[in-house]
């Protein structure tokens, strides 16, 4: 019975060792996962202020005068399909300087792709407002709201051109037949709505671009063939780029961009997510007009612009 109070104190020892080493290691366990979270958070900094450098740098260049070539790469790049051709893109310099003559008027074609929608309603009201004709390269849809909008655009003076009617790249550019099969469905739906049978056209992505494994050359002759005038472009705003660009950049774009040629085909878009395209657009052709450039339709008239020329295609 004399050994049970020193046994008990022993005992109690021992719990408060075992406590205190609990104690200890929880405390290095916080302090470790404290500076862990710390040493992750510098990190992430880095990174982060790394990668805005890096936007800053792509951002400069693509606005610069040099950068044309590259926006076009991006605005490419930026179709939701992947590319099935192996070989690199192909890049279209639009950084190609004209011999501009300073005693003829540089024409400007302002065009516009994958409407209709609410927004091609608003840039229609915008260019009556300032009785500019444009020019629009359109996609299949067939309600009441998007038959009116190619309705307008006739009876309003601007040119209709097919884009392609499901604006689907994997099915469009599968083969010719299926090429060719929604591009008259288009037509068909377009000249049974207005009357008017189109005869421009662009293609879905450019003539550049690198989206089927069939070549190029054969979408052109088989579109040549078929009595179609393609139109790519040489100027770009910028609304179909993964970046984000306010409106005052995508007129800086644009404005920048017409300088340089003495005709130039200026791509946009009134999809419906182009909400900064038409808040662009009345500054914009404010300016243009300011600085005497004549804002025009494609026409007969129009030297045409393209990334793959007809000629060397025929001539291949």
């Amino acid at each position: 019975m004399s050994d049970n109070p020193i046994t008990g104190m022993r005992e109690q020892q021992k719990r408060r060792k075992r406590i205190n080493r609990m104690k200890a290691a929880l405390l290095w366990i916080i302090v470790l996962w404290m500076v862990g979270t710390m040493a992750a958070c510098v990190v992430l900094g880095v990174r982060v202020f790394s990668l805005h450098k890096k936007i800053d740098k792509i951002y400069n260049y693509l606005t610069s005068s040099s950068g044309n070539a590259a926006m076009m790469y991006l605005d490419n790049m930026s179709l939701k399909e992947e590319s099935l051709d192996t070989e690199a893109p192909i890049i279209y310099d639009m950084n190609k300087q004209e011999l501009i003559d300073e005693e003829t008027v540089q024409k400007v074609y302002l065009t516009f792709d994958d409407g209709p929608s609410e927004n091609t309603e608003q840039i229609l009201d915008i260019l009556k407002k300032y009785k500019v004709k444009a020019t629009f390269f359109v996609v299949g849809r067939t309600d009441e709201h998007s038959l009116k909008m190619y309705k307008r655009i006739i009876d309003e003076g601007h040119t209709l051109g097919l884009h392609s009617y499901s604006h689907k790249y994997a099915s469009i550019y599968k083969s010719l037949k299926s090429f060719k099969k929604d591009l008259k469905k288009l037509s068909d739906l377009v000249y049974e709505t207005t009357g008017v049978r189109a005869k421009y056209m662009r293609f879905p992505g450019g003539s550049s671009n690198q989206v089927s494994d069939i070549s190029m050359k054969k979408f052109i002759e088989l579109v040549t063939k078929e009595g179609y005038i393609y139109f790519d472009w040489n100027v770009v705003s910028g609304d179909a780029t993964n970046i984000q660009y306010t409106p005052d950049e995508l007129r800086e774009n644009v404005i920048s961009g017409v300088a340089k040629h003495q005709n130039s085909v200026v791509l946009m878009h009134d999809a419906p997510n182009k909400t900064s395209t038409v808040e662009a657009l009345p500054k914009m052709i404010e300016e243009l007009q300011a600085q005497e450039y004549q804002l025009l339709p494609i026409d007969e008239n129009t030297k045409v612009v393209q990334h793959v020329s007809v000629e060397d295609v025929v001539n291949d």
